[in-house]
């Protein structure tokens, strides 16, 4: 066998193995699967300083709870009744916000939970804005109560 046969052979075989992989993993990125099979932050606190719950169009339900101090996210959970990609962006989230400044906070949003996700295939990248909406009404929740 020539040495571009074997070079053949051994690309036929990497796409094949390349396509099992995309076929089994749902075309879903090793991070999603880890983070939806495994969360990171899920669960609720007492008494947060900042709260928000929303209900997405895709009828999936997300909450997040924050616990401030000087301006900086301490501690952040979330839940969700929703799926697996659900899971991935809230805990994606938190992972991102906690410990950082609120003013830092801000630019998390559905592209860059995607991003630290390594992506989503289409119909399922509203879980992404659904976790930054929450994300950033519990934000609001905890500015407006500092106002008063």
């Amino acid at each position: 066998m020539g040495d571009k046969q074997i070079k053949d052979e051994e690309q036929i075989k990497q796409e094949m193995i390349d396509l099992l992989m995309e076929k089994i993993t749902g075309g879903f990125s090793e991070k999603v699967i880890d983070y939806g099979n495994d969360p990171r932050n899920c669960g609720t606190l007492e008494k947060p300083d900042g709260y928000a719950k929303i209900k997405g169009p895709c009828g999936d339900t997300m909450e997040i709870f924050l616990k401030i101090k000087n301006d900086k996210i301490l501690d952040i959970f979330y839940t969700t009744d929703g799926c697996m990609t659900s899971h991935a962006a809230g805990s994606a989230a938190t992972v991102m916000a906690k410990g950082k400044p609120v003013r830092e906070c801000i630019r998390i949003n559905q592209s860059s939970i995607l991003e630290h996700l390594g992506g989503m295939p289409k119909d399922s990248e509203h879980c992404a804005l659904l976790a930054a909406n929450t994300f950033h009404k519990a934000l609001r929740n905890y500015a407006i109560g500092r106002k008063k």
